[in-house]
């Protein structure tokens, strides 16, 4: 990538609009473009094997439950952004396939848990694996001093993009 000289002036070029005032003629706008189709095939390459056996939205499922497990189906169907029928009849489908399972809560015969099997931890470790060495090997071919600025560059376009809302990534079943 061609990197525009430092004319010394304290406005960035990179961060002001251009002169012609079309947003999408930004600099900053078309790394970060290319940069997200870079991400986006990390994730696509990750996911591959799993697509084979596991819908997107099933493997969702399987990512939201590592950090929400056990989960209600109610907030499960919540934090994934779909109706609990739905949930439910997708519930059955990884049941199924022995990648999670119901567990009654005690006490209370209406309510049930999904929890991931051991199957469904190994494989979503196996795609975060996947997907962190991929990473690395892109990062660790550039100078320390620039994998420090990808850092600081990733961590603010994060915080200024914030987080996905569940519904947005279901589309496609991240």
């Amino acid at each position: 990538m061609n990197k525009a000289p430092d004319t010394g002036d304290s406005t960035s070029s990179a961060t002001a609009p251009p002169p012609s005032g079309d947003p999408l003629a930004d600099p900053t706008i078309g790394a970060a473009i290319l940069a997200s189709r870079s991400l986006l095939g990390f994730v696509a390459r990750s996911l591959a094997p799993v697509l084979e056996e596991l819908t997107l939205v099933q493997f969702r499922i399987l990512v939201v439950l590592e950090t929400a497990e056990p989960a209600r189906m109610a907030d499960l169907a919540e934090s994934v952004g779909v109706h609990p029928s739905t949930l439910s009849r997708t519930v059955d489908r990884l049941a199924a396939g022995g990648w999670v399972e119901r567990v009654p809560v005690e006490g209370n015969r209406r309510e049930v848990h999904v929890e991931r099997t051991e199957k469904a931890r190994e494989l979503v470790a196996e795609v975060t694996r996947r997907r962190r060495a991929e990473i690395a090997a892109a990062l660790t071919s550039l100078p320390p001093e620039d994998r420090e600025k990808v850092r600081e560059g990733m961590e603010l376009f994060a915080a200024a993009a914030g987080e996905a809302a569940p519904g947005e990534l279901l589309e496609l079943g991240l």
